[in-house]
C-alpha cells in the first residue's frame, strides 16, 4: 500500500453498533437529509451552466510568504512561462520516512526560498541558481526522535522566518542568516503552518488548540480550545485571515470565525461526514486550508462536504457532496478542487454549480486497483492548473475544460503542492529535493 494512503483512508477498526427499537410515525429525525435515490451518483456538470469564464490575468509573484501564499490563501493566477523546464535541483535535508513525513510547504521572497525538512532542518536557497545560503537544525539537542513529524510549517514577515515544529515549539529566525531570535514551547506538537497577520502568528496544535502568538517575541496572546477528535489526519490546516476576520478549521470538523486581535468568536459551524456508506468519510477532519475570497469562505472536509459560507455570519451559501484534503484554488469566479476520489472539479464559486469534472487516475495499477495515487494541488500558474501525484508525476490542465495538456516526471513522489515565485515553479519531493522549473 502507498505509504501516504492513510490520508484518504481511516485507520479505525469500526465497532459494531446494534440498533434497537423502531421509530414511531411521530418521531422527528434531525440532521442533514440525504437522498437515498441519488446518493453516491457520479459528479456531473450542471446542464444549465454554459457561461464562459475569463481567467484572471497572470501577475508576477515575488512573495509567497506563508502556506497558501498569503493569509487569505487566494493567489489567483501567478505568472509562469508557457513552456518550462527543470532549472535546478537541490537537497533540503531529510525526506519522508516511516517515522517522519514532509509536511511543510516552502515559502519565499526577495529571491530566496525557504524550506524545513522532516527533522526540523531549515534552509534558505537562492531562487536564481539553487545555491544554499544558510541552514540550521532547529530541534534542541535531546529532542525526541519519536515525534512523527518535526518540521510542520513556515511563514515569513518583516525579515523573519517563523517555523512551527512537531516538538511543540515555534521558532523565529532572522531570514537573512538563520540566527535565532526567539523560541517558545507549547504543550502539544504544532501541526499547522503559522498564519501571519497583524503582528501575530496563529498556529493549531495536535490537541485541537488555536494559539495566537506575538510576532515580536512569541508570547501567548490568547488561545481557543476546540473539541478533541480521537481519529484525525496527519497535519492541520493553517487558519485563513482577511479583512479583520480569521477562520480556523479543526480535526473535529468544527469551523470558527474569530477576531485576530483578541480571539473573540464571531460564529461557529460544523462540517461532519456526509457519506454514510464510505468508511473513509467517517473521519470528520478538515485538513485542507480554508480560503477567504471577498465575502465568502470556502471549506472542504475529508468527510465529504464542500461548503461556501458567508464570511461575516457563517451562513451556508451553497454545499456540494465533495470531500478532499487539499486546499481549493480560487481564480476569478471559479473554484478548483481535487476530491478524495481523484476528481479534479471546477465549480462556479458564487453558486457551487459544476462546470466540468476530470476523473484522474486513481491507481498505479488500474487493472488490479493497486497502490492508490494521492494527488496534491491544484495550483494555477501561467493560465494552467498544476497538480502532482504520489507516483512522482506533475500534470498541467486547461482550466476552461479540464483537459490534460502536459505532464512531466519530477524526480520522485510528490506529497506537497507546488508554489510559484519569481516566475519559477517549485516542487518538494518525498526524498527531500527542492526542484525549480522555469
Amino acid at each position: 500500500m502507498n505509504r501516504f494512503a492513510f490520508f484518504q483512508m481511516t485507520a479505525v477498526c469500526a465497532a459494531l453498533f446494534m440498533l434497537s427499537g423502531c421509530a414511531s410515525d411521530e418521531t422527528v429525525l434531525t440532521g442533514r437529509k440525504i437522498s437515498v435515490l441519488t446518493y453516491g451518483r457520479d459528479l456531473m456538470p450542471d446542464a444549465d451552466l454554459k457561461k464562459n469564464y475569463l481567467l484572471p490575468k497572470p501577475e508576477p509573484v515575488d512573495a509567497w510568504t506563508q502556506a497558501g501564499g498569503l493569509s487569505h490563501h487566494v493567489m489567483q493566477n501567478p505568472s509562469l512561462s508557457p513552456k518550462i523546464m527543470q532549472a535546478w535541483k537541490v537537497s533540503i535535508g531529510q525526506g519522508s520516512s516511516k517515522k517522519s513525513v514532509l509536511l511543510a510547504e516552502p515559502v519565499g521572497q526577495k529571491g530566496i526560498i525557504y524550506t524545513v525538512d522532516s527533522t526540523g532542518y531549515a534552509q534558505a536557497t537562492s531562487v536564481a541558481g539553487g545555491k544554499k545560503i544558510w541552514g540550521v537544525l532547529l530541534p534542541p539537542k535531546g529532542a525526541s526522535r519519536r515525534v512523527s513529524t518535526i518540521g510542520s510549517g513556515l511563514a515569513l514577515a518583516e525579515g523573519r522566518l517563523f517555523v512551527s515544529l512537531g516538538t511543540g515549539e515555534v521558532v523565529a529566525l532572522d531570514a537573512n542568516n538563520g540566527s535565532e531570535l526567539w523560541r517558545i514551547k507549547l504543550n502539544s506538537p504544532v501541526r499547522s503552518a503559522p498564519t501571519v497577520y497583524g503582528g501575530r502568528l496563529f498556529v493549531i496544535t495536535a490537541d485541537n488548540k488555536l494559539t495566537a502568538l506575538a510576532q515580536d517575541d512569541g508570547r501567548t496572546l490568547w488561545q481557543h480550545y476546540a473539541f478533541l477528535e480521537s481519529v484525525s489526519l496527519l497535519g492541520r490546516a493553517a487558519p485563513a485571515i482577511d479583512n479583520g476576520i480569521g477562520v480556523a478549521a479543526f480535526a473535529s470538523g468544527d469551523v470558527i470565525a474569530f477576531r485576530p486581535e483578541n480571539g473573540s468568536i464571531l460564529w461557529t459551524e460544523s462540517l461532519g461526514a456526509s457519506r454514510i456508506n464510505d468508511a473513509g468519510a467517517q473521519i470528520n477532519d478538515i485538513r485542507a486550508r480554508p480560503v477567504i475570497d471577498q465575502d465568502k469562505v470556502f471549506i472542504v472536509s475529508s468527510g465529504g462536504l464542500l461548503s461556501a459560507l458567508d464570511l461575516k455570519t457563517g451562513g451556508v451559501i451553497w454545499e456540494r457532496e465533495i470531500g478532499g484534503i487539499n486546499q481549493p484554488w480560487v481564480a476569478g469566479d471559479v473554484l478548483y478542487i481535487v476530491s478524495s476520489y481523484a476528481e479534479l472539479i471546477a465549480l462556479e464559486a458564487s453558486s457551487g454549480k459544476i462546470l466540468w469534472v476530470n476523473r484522474l487516475t486513481q491507481w498505479q495499477d488500474p487493472e488490479k486497483k493497486k497502490d492508490r495515487l494521492i494527488w496534491t494541488g491544484p495550483v494555477m500558474a501561467g493560465n494552467r492548473l498544476i497538480l502532482t501525484n504520489s507516483d512522482g508525476k506533475a500534470i498541467a490542465v486547461a482550466p476552461q475544460t479540464g483537459t490534460i495538456i502536459g505532464w512531466d516526471d519530477i524526480d520522485d513522489r510528490g506529497t506537497l503542492p507546488p508554489i510559484v515565485l519569481n516566475d519559477t515553479l517549485f516542487f518538494i519531493t518525498e526524498n527531500g529535493n527542492l526542484i525549480a522549473y522555469r
